[in-house]
């Protein structure tokens, strides 16, 4: 099961990191003005995600976890397949906002069904193992999409993920999850703002958020503008974060043993001052390529924290609580993208590094600040 939400997930993460390495392919192909406008139907399928993640995830609350993928998964695959036979770029952007809104649905769903299946006390190492799908989606998907657009075209490779998606589909109607009674009842974005402890958990999926794609965001123009590098050699700094993300898997247990706020305490205050070191080297390609497997490992390590944190809150609302997450992962991009600019025209990269830092900084301050009160909780 563990296998088949992993896979599940680097599915779904192909799809959307694919379209940027493939986009002067599709325009061409569409006929449409250039690579950066096919990159609008990249923007559609983020807002349909985000919005699907706020406004739908909670039905899993309602029918359950498994029925809820299964129904996210048929959007995802009508979205790509008409992002397979899409005749122009309206047709894609149509198709890739369908998947969105399947995405938004289906990752929510994933990481709930994650929690149900793992072992009492292996909650943590259960969620790194689901969460290297990106991994897979990162290494394997964008490498791979690439080749493929060059010898059998860029329809081709949305194909092969939508067969990908059925046989995933299918094998999912045929597996037996543990059963777990739905709550049955309506739950919202509302009910789940209520949940004890959710504002805070939310902050650290932000802080931890905004501060990766401020700086990954840009990594590309700095390549090419700072560094004289070629866009092509983007693909080893990428390959250097998901092996890092994949090798962090090996301390998951530890998160096991010392728990979110304890060990987002840790990772934040790790990435605060790795920040502050990676601002040093990132003006040697090489040094950059090693610095990426480090900050790979803390990233996994942050996200199946935060996940997991939020997961624990309320096991009746979880559809709704995986849901505000997704929103607010892909906030964080939006963010990042605007908040970010401003910094990187001024002083590059460098500066970005620093912000992500004191945004680390700030995560650390909410780890200790939630420990503290944990304690007197437990005093009283």
């Amino acid at each position: 099961m563990i296998l088949l939400l992993m896979i599940s997930v680097g599915l779904i993460g192909a799809n959307s990191l694919i379209l940027s390495p493939i986009a002067a392919d599709v325009a061409r192909g569409l006929g449409a003005g250039s690579a950066a406008d096919v990159m609008t139907a990249s923007a559609i399928y983020g807002i349909g995600v985000a919005g699907s993640a706020l406004l739908l995830a909670s039905r899993a609350d309602r029918v359950g976890a498994p029925k809820a993928l299964q129904l996210a998964l048929c959007l995802v695959i009508v979205g790509l397949g008409l992002s397979t036979a899409a005749p122009s770029l309206w047709w894609l952007s149509i198709g890739q906002g369908i998947a969105g809104i399947g995405v938004g649905m289906a990752l929510p769903a994933i990481y709930s069904l994650a929690a149900i299946i793992s072992p009492k006390g292996q909650e943590a190492r259960t969620m790194g193992m689901v969460l290297t799908g990106w991994t897979l989606s990162m290494v394997g998907g964008v490498t791979a999409s690439a080749y493929i657009s060059e010898l059998a075209g860029w329809r081709t490779v949305f194909g092969v993920l939508s067969i990908g998606m059925v046989a995933i589909l299918v094998t999912i109607r045929r597996t037996h999850f543990p059963h777990v009674a739905p709550s049955g009842h309506a739950t919202s974005p509302i009910s789940a703002l209520k949940v004890s402890g959710i504002m805070p958990a939310l902050f650290s999926v932000a802080v931890l958020g905004t501060g990766f794609y401020g700086i990954y965001n840009y990594l590309g123009a700095h390549l090419v503008g700072a560094l004289d590098r070629s866009v092509s050699d983007a693909g080893w700094l990428t390959l250097s974060y998901g092996l890092g993300f994949g090798a962090a898997m090996l301390f998951d247990p530890w998160l096991d043993r010392v728990g979110p706020r304890c060990g987002l305490l840790v990772v934040f205050a790790g990435l605060s001052v790795f920040y502050v070191g990676m601002s040093l080297v990132q003006a040697n390609y090489v040094w950059l390529i090693a610095a990426m497997f480090g900050w790979g490992v803390l990233q996994h390590l942050g996200l199946n924290l935060t996940v997991s944190r939020l997961s624990m809150l309320d096991p009746g609302q979880r559809g709704a609580i995986m849901g505000l997450n997704s929103t607010m992962m892909y906030l964080s991009v939006f963010c990042a993208t605007i908040l970010f600019r401003p910094a990187f025209e001024f002083n590059g990269i460098q500066m970005c590094m620093w912000i992500s830092a004191s945004l680390a900084v700030l995560g650390a301050g909410e780890a200790i600040t939630s420990r503290l009160r944990a304690k007197q909780t437990l005093a009283s």
